[in-house]
């Protein structure tokens, strides 16, 4: 790859949606919305054009040299002296530079395809809104950070992407900040990103303070890929960061997926991300589905150096992956707002992505990525499209009939559905499925947590065709339902390409039974994140696929027989078992275990030091020092008589006193 134009691509992908905020923000919201309509979609579209360049420069070189560091500048280069006039270097830089290969390229794609389709949804969406200025300036900004996390070669600017993108998630979520909802759930994702973001520096201060070259020297580098080189058995046969499997690598792994797991929206920072639907539709898609919260499956992909030299670590993230998938399919069930039941979904499947990762399924781990980015836009975009027609309603119990009424949608959602329940044929089944079957392989406490795996497929199918039936079907249950209409043409023809991706995306990656007749995916990350350890044989393979998806069918059947012929009451499972139902429509009464166990004490703590501390204490002690001073100013004010004899008489004495202590110094 040409490093000169290499770096001048990447700084059109950076530099445009950088440079549509800009112009958004610094013009007040003055600019026409025609422009704006233009100016918002066209950036992040550009970045896409420019990044499928990139995509082909990466694609015209071998595999083994698809990989190109490139620095735009010099930032921070400590020197520690000079000896004859040659300075010496400590070895620690902070360059701005960025990493272009199959992985971050991979997450380029997303980010600005996904996310430019989302942005000219937006454009529809939006057209009323009176912040429509303002929207797409966050929007522009959210593009922007997402970008720099995932290009960055530097720790320290992948950390303030990573700052960068909560911000930003929290400008969208509460973008409508006349509610207080809306204003409540964006600080609520902002400080549980923050929490995260905290063991994300601590374990980037590890490898800095800890990281040895082959020589046994620290290194003190913050540089990606000098870290890779120095972890584990690769190019100089040693560990730098002490044994495999010892309590310092291990530290460094849970540190940093506390910070993908706050960003994953993964047990315990996870309840956010119900909360965040309280963001305009477009918002929704673009940070729950496509991008921020995918970000976590991202950073432990690329340091998967570390994660194959701490199993410990490793196996935390694969269970607490798992453990989330199968907790947020609980929980989808029972709700009833449309756009929480796919938020829900987002978390079961961002879980699976992570379990995948953490034992080390990580193309797995990333075609499901790639794949869930397609459907899950799509899902929220064609539920947007009914929410708008039915004039922000968005209980599923007041809708009905839809599909008559809004064919083209109807027929969106479907394919989202099948894709996401991994109904063969469609984009999730496949991804889903080698997922599945990759963690039967090489999971940590086989075939229990594949066996919640599969258990994740039954309850996905069921609460998505829950929705699909009553949404879709039936009859209207009001008389917005009876009176809705199809989306406009800029909201629907971005519904329409993503339903087109989610039928066939899936088909780039075929790899079951022990047979790869299609491994573009793969193949393409190979180079950055290598093979599985372990293959399992084709038997297994075949026995994981057929049970995967005879459950994801299963799953289906079941809401079927629930919603659609309706020969299963839809209380039966709350009255045969209402504390799992409880449990599920009260979400696990995460919130309520958060607001007794920290929110009341704090909240208590403040009271107390209000009530008493600050009253008895801390005014008082003012109190005191203003007295101190009245004093000392009232004993100070006799000194000034107004005669010119006291005034001389006190300089004299003074100046004797300073005579005398001058001479015992100098004596």
């Amino acid at each position: 790859m040409n490093p000169s134009f290499t770096l001048v691509l990447c700084a059109v992908v950076l530099g445009l949606p950088t440079a549509g905020f800009l112009v958004n923000a610094l013009t007040g919201g003055k600019l026409p919305r025609q422009v704006v309509s233009f100016l918002g979609p066209g950036v992040v579209l550009g970045a896409f054009v420019a990044t499928l360049i990139l995509l082909v420069e990466l694609l015209a070189q071998p595999p083994a040299g698809r990989g190109i560091t490139v620095v735009f500048w010099h930032w921070l280069n400590l020197s520690v002296g000079s000896a004859g006039g040659a300075v010496a270097r400590s070895g620690f830089n902070a360059d701005f530079s960025v990493r272009i290969d199959s992985l971050s390229v991979l997450m380029m794609l997303v980010i600005t395809g996904i996310g430019g389709l989302i942005h000219v949804y937006s454009v529809g969406y939006m057209a009323e809104d009176s912040g429509y200025n303002r929207f797409f300036a966050y929007m522009n900004l959210f593009i922007t950070s997402m970008l720099l996390l995932v290009m960055s070669e530097s720790l320290i600017f992948l950390i303030i992407g990573w700052g960068m993108v909560a911000f930003a998630s929290y400008a969208l979520i509460a973008f409508w900040y006349q509610r207080p909802a809306a204003v409540a759930a964006g600080r609520k994702a902002f400080i549980a990103q923050v929490i995260g973001d905290v063991g994300l520096v601590l374990g980037t201060f590890l490898i800095f303070l800890n990281l040895r070259g082959s020589t046994g020297k620290l290194l003190h580098t913050v540089d990606l890929q000098t870290i890779f080189a120095n972890v584990g058995p690769g190019a100089h046969f040693h560990n730098g960061l002490g044994l495999a499997g010892g309590g310092l690598v291990t530290a460094i792994g849970i540190l940093l997926f506390l910070g993908a797991a706050a960003k994953s929206a993964q047990w315990p920072l996870h309840t956010w991300l119900p909360d965040a639907m309280e963001g305009p539709t477009p918002v929704s898609a673009l940070i729950h589905a496509a991008t921020m919260v995918t970000a976590g499956v991202y950073l432990v992909a690329r340091f998967h150096p570390i994660y194959q030299q701490a199993p410990v670590a490793a196996g935390v993230v694969a269970a607490v992956g798992i453990g989330t998938a199968l907790m947020a399919a609980v929980i989808g069930c029972t709700q009833f707002d449309i756009k929480r039941v796919i938020a829900y979904s987002t978390m079961s499947q961002i879980g699976l992505m992570i379990f995948a990762v953490g034992v080390g399924a990580y193309s797995a781990g990333m075609f499901q990525f790639f794949t869930h980015a397609c459907f899950k836009a799509l899902l929220f975009l064609a539920a947007g499209n009914v929410i708008h027609a039915l004039h922000d309603e968005q209980d599923i119990r007041a809708m009905g009939g839809l599909s008559t009424r809004m064919k083209w949608t109807f027929v969106a959602f479907l394919v989202g559905s099948l894709a996401l329940a991994g109904i063969p044929l469609f984009a999730g089944w496949f991804s889903k499925e080698e997922l599945l079957s990759s963690g039967l392989a090489l999971g940590p406490a086989v075939p229990w947590l594949w066996v919640l795996g599969v258990s994740v497929n039954v309850l996905t199918s069921f609460y998505i065709f829950r929705v699909v039936w009553t949404v879709f079907r039936g009859q209207p249950a009001t008389s917005r339902a009876a009176a809705a209409k199809e989306a406009r043409p800029a909201m629907l023809v971005p519904v329409l390409v993503l339903t087109f991706l989610s039928a066939v995306v899936g088909f780039l990656n075929i790899d079951f039974f022990g047979f790869h007749p299609i491994t573009v995916f793969s193949d393409f990350l190979r180079p950055v994140v290598g093979s599985p350890s372990a293959q399992a044989g084709s038997g297994t393979q075949a026995l994981a696929l057929v049970a995967g998806t005879a459950l994801s069918v299963g799953g289906l059947a079941i809401a079927w027989a629930v919603y659609g012929r309706k020969v299963i009451s839809p209380d039966l499972i709350s009255q045969r078992l209402p504390w799992l139902y409880q449990l599920s429509l009260q979400k696990f009464y995460w919130d309520e275990i958060y607001d007794a166990t920290l929110v009341r004490p704090t909240l208590a703590c403040a009271a107390l030091v209000r009530q008493v501390l600050e009253p008895r204490f801390f005014d008082e002690l003012v109190g005191g020092v203003r007295g101190g001073v009245a004093t000392l100013a009232d004993d100070l004010r006799t000194l000034q008589t107004g005669f010119f004899r006291d005034y001389a008489l006190i300089f004299f004495v003074c100046a004797v006193i300073g005579m005398v202590v001058l001479g015992l110094r100098l004596a």
